[in-house]
């Protein structure tokens, strides 16, 4: 049995998991602060469905990519054989209906807003795997919206959508724009996929990542003024966050793999910065 767990494991990549877990926590935290414990079984069942959603997800993903994973990644459970496609899409389901039950039960207790989350990440999930995977333009949006809905779900399961929807909006802006920063250092080996900077060049796919940074950059102090959720604290640390967003701007142009890079580190601070603003609330 314990050999069998290997590729299970290998497939749900329960890390990557357990950061879309913590994502709807971190937003959970935003709304309530200090009042978390009031709110620990729709917390606790909200970071389970997420969490749950996520292993799901890394299996469809592999499932659906077992043709480009035996060159590009043959050491996988698909390829190398250790798991058969049809098993891989079994677990998948599995944990897709115990994650959808889990969200059934957290809408009876926090009302049927956080199932409707969840209906929408599925329909994202399965619009992307089947159509829009290679079609990366409108796949980058898919992943920018499927975090952010992470951090949407966070402010339902709490009854706080005001504060959570700005920095769900703040998220899904940066992510698109470190996504089409991944295209543009990928352009040269993206031979199967129809990528931004493919369509309309590097420069111009620069420039709207640019965009779309510059707007998550434009938002990020409105928790602080003029909603005044968030004190100073937040303001400080989500300004050294700010500030990496704004600096990767030209290496877009230069050194996509460094910019690439400093957005990452950016998006780490900018949560920092919240987990600081929900726990030194105004």
């Amino acid at each position: 049995m314990g050999g069998q767990m290997h590729p299970y494991l290998n497939i749900g990549r329960p890390l990557t998991s357990l950061m879309i877990g913590l994502a709807v926590f971190t937003s959970a935290l935003i709304g309530v602060g200090g009042s978390v414990n009031q709110y620990a079984l729709p917390i606790f069942l909200g970071f389970a469905v997420a969490f749950l959603f996520g292993v799901a997800g890394n299996a469809i993903n592999d499932y659906f990519d077992y043709e480009n994973d035996k060159i590009n990644h043959p050491d996988r459970p698909i390829p190398s054989g250790k798991l058969k496609p049809r098993q891989a899409l079994n677990f998948s389901m599995i944990f897709f209906a115990i994650s959808f039950f889990l969200s059934l039960l957290l809408s009876s207790i926090v009302g049927y807003g956080a199932l409707l989350v969840v209906v929408i990440a599925l329909a994202s999930q399965i619009a992307y795997e089947k159509k829009f995977k290679h079609e990366k333009i409108i796949g980058n949006i898919i992943i920018g919206t499927q975090t952010a809905l992470a951090f949407i779900f966070g402010g339902v399961i709490v009854g706080k959508t005001v504060i959570t929807g700005i920095i769900a909006v703040a998220v899904f802006l940066s992510i698109v724009g470190r996504e089409i920063v991944k295209d543009i250092e990928d352009v040269r080996g993206d031979r199967d996929r129809v990528t931004l900077p493919m369509r309309i060049g590097v420069k111009n796919a620069g420039i709207i990542a640019s965009i779309f940074i510059i707007l998550a950059v434009l938002i990020s102090p409105l928790p602080y003024y003029p909603l005044h959720q968030f004190g100073r604290e937040y303001l400080f640390v989500v300004s050294i966050a700010d500030i990496l967003f704004i600096g990767s701007i030209p290496q877009i142009f230069k050194n996509a793999r460094l910019a690439r890079r400093m957005l990452k580190f950016a998006m780490l601070i900018a949560i920092l910065a919240f987990i600081i603003g929900a726990i030194f609330r105004v």
